[in-house]
């Protein structure tokens, strides 16, 4: 998906828009974000669209396919942080893991990690997951780029990468 834009993607669909309870210890309030699907409705991705307590965030698109592969890279049964989901974004807000934590833990697909603090372990079916939300009926996203929230850090990248940039990033290279 070479894109110069990540808060907005031509044709896309929103299928669901939900709230999920932050994770941290000391933490108010929750994260906004919506589920959206391509226009040949084949790959659905995540957004954040609002945190409740403020607190910086990217508004970039996340395809679920790489989500799903940063975490394949790991044991799948061993406990990890949310960091672990940095290698998703090109964003540089330290709150982006773990909101995306905090919403995948909401959709089912992560759990708390047994005997562990602020960890996780892959949970429920995400092919099931995935076939949900393709089949979910969806309602047309503008097509003009999100504004940017009060709270966005503006040294945030905006630009979903190639996907030649998109391995020269997970190999340490800018």
């Amino acid at each position: 998906m070479n894109q110069t834009d990540t808060t907005s993607i031509n044709g896309a669909s929103t299928v669901k828009t939900a709230k999920a309870p932050k994770l941290g210890k000391h933490a108010e309030g929750a994260i906004h974000y919506q589920i959206l699907t391509d226009s040949e409705r084949k790959q659905p991705m995540f957004q954040i669209i609002g945190n409740e307590g403020g607190g910086y965030y990217s508004k970039e698109i996340l395809v679920f396919d790489d989500v799903e592969s940063c975490l394949s890279l790991h044991p799948p049964e061993q406990p990890f942080p949310s960091k672990l989901l940095q290698a998703v974004f090109m964003g540089r807000s330290s709150n982006n893991a773990g909101f995306l934590a905090a919403i995948l833990r909401a959709e089912g697909l992560l759990a708390l990690a047994p005997d562990t603090e602020g960890r996780h372990v892959i949970a429920g079916d995400w092919t099931a997951w995935k076939a949900s939300m393709l089949d979910e009926p969806g309602h047309p996203v503008d097509a003009k780029p999100a504004e940017k929230e009060e709270k966005t850090d503006a040294n945030e990248q905006l630009a979903l990468p190639s996907d030649d940039e998109k391995v020269a990033t997970r190999r340490g290279k800018k």
